[in-house]
């Protein structure tokens, strides 16, 4: 767990992948693409996948997902929602998830992809110091690919 003056990073419980599932479904629906609740669940159970619960005074208010990849040394940060925008919670999050990955994964490199339109997410990433590094293409949207060390 990670907790720092705004916000806490945690593992998620089982039981709250049913109000992650309707985070997707808000104002994220822009710029993910949903996963149904089974799916949530299934990834919930992969040693490869960790789920981690945002919250600010004990209130979820958003998620992580990471995806340890095969080669050892890079994670995914596969998606992050935060159900109130706009407060620096998500600037915050990703760089707790920067610090997680080097200090409990020991990994060395984080990298996402995100929707070109979502202007909102590439700024904060950008802000947290992650460089373009290569574009592709999901059902005729450009995702840009970024990365940064951990």
């Amino acid at each position: 767990m990670l907790t720092d003056e705004t916000i806490t990073l945690r593992d998620t419980e089982f039981k709250e992948l049913t109000l992650i599932a309707e985070m997707e479904q808000g104002e994220a629906l822009s710029y993910v693409v949903p996963y149904s609740l089974l799916r949530h669940q299934e990834d919930f159970e992969k040693s490869t996948i960790v789920y981690k619960s945002i919250c600010r005074d004990d209130k979820l208010i958003g998620f992580i997902i990471l995806a340890l990849d095969q080669d050892g040394l890079s994670v995914e940060l596969r998606r992050i929602v935060i159900s109130v925008p706009g407060h620096g919670y998500g600037k915050r999050a990703v760089e707790m998830a920067r610090e997680l990955s080097r200090t409990e994964f020991g990994r060395q490199r984080v990298w996402l992809d995100v929707f070109e339109t979502n202007k909102r997410a590439r700024y904060v990433y950008e802000q947290c110091d992650f460089q373009l590094f290569g574009k592709s293409q999901h059902e005729e949207r450009t995702l840009l690919l970024y990365e940064t060390t951990a």
